[in-house]
């Protein structure tokens, strides 16, 4: 079973759809936890902040059928494939690192270069996984905080950005 760190962010009724998309996306992965919620501003376009956060979950999905199965969830909410890389999104879901996997692994680059270039995708992986090393270069994910604490984020309360489980009723708070 794959051990993995998932980027989820929403800029469209992101209070709506990350709750919904978590709860979703559970019926594909087992999600062990769920880093607390960071704003930010859009990065490459003009358009309402977004929210986002990391998934720590395990999966037997290959990274090829796990991105097919992210890229479906995307489409369920609403985004169209084929769209514009910086453009809204009602749900935005990306694999990040993949056990100790490096490099192009099923068409997915693997650590998401966008671990290490944007704070909010770094600090809630970072509130997850504190003593994370970079499959890639071997360095603590730690060492790329200076190079992205510079980046505006606030800290915020999601309801429902919970963990869930699909097996039984019960659901815990992480924040």
């Amino acid at each position: 079973m794959a051990h993995v760190f998932l980027g989820v962010g929403a800029n469209l009724s992101p209070e709506q759809n990350i709750p919904l998309g978590l709860k979703r996306l559970a019926h594909d992965v087992d999600i062990v936890a769920i880093s607390p919620c960071y704003r930010s501003e859009a990065v490459g376009f003009s358009g309402p902040a977004f929210i986002n956060l990391v998934v720590e979950a395990h999966t037997d999905c290959t990274v090829a059928e796990l991105n097919t199965r992210l890229k479906a969830i995307e489409t369920e909410f609403g985004r169209e494939p084929g769209a514009k890389k910086y453009s809204d999104r009602a749900l935005d879901i990306d694999i990040l690192v993949v056990d100790e996997l490096s490099g192009d692994v099923d068409g997915i680059s693997l650590p998401r270069i966008d671990v290490w270039r944007y704070a909010f995708v770094l600090r809630p992986l970072l509130d997850l996984w504190p003593a994370g090393i970079c499959p890639k270069n071997k360095t603590p994910l730690k060492d790329y905080w200076p190079h992205v604490s510079d980046q505006a984020l606030e800290k915020v309360e999601i309801a429902g950005a919970t963990l869930v489980s699909v097996k039984s009723t019960e659901s815990t708070s992480i924040s």
